[in-house]
């Protein structure tokens, strides 16, 4: 079954049911390279299973709006 999704879906965090939790910021870049093993993870979606995910859903609605906070 082929992805027919756009390279920019593709990068798109996922952010159903998130969307109080994270703010994210409008993207400018127009020169820049995506390489293969990157597209593969975003590809996979490991980003939202396991731990991550749980953590997550115990963030306070709007408390990630910079690096900082997330880190």
């Amino acid at each position: 079954m082929a992805d027919n999704r756009t390279m920019a879906q593709m990068l798109q965090a996922p952010i159903e049911g998130y969307e109080d939790a994270i703010v994210v910021p409008p993207i400018n870049a127009n020169n820049f390279e995506l390489k293969q093993p990157l597209i593969n993870l975003v590809q996979s979606n490991k980003f939202t299973d396991g731990e991550a995910r749980d953590w997550l859903d115990k963030e306070p609605p709007r408390s990630i709006l910079t690096w900082d906070d997330l880190v």
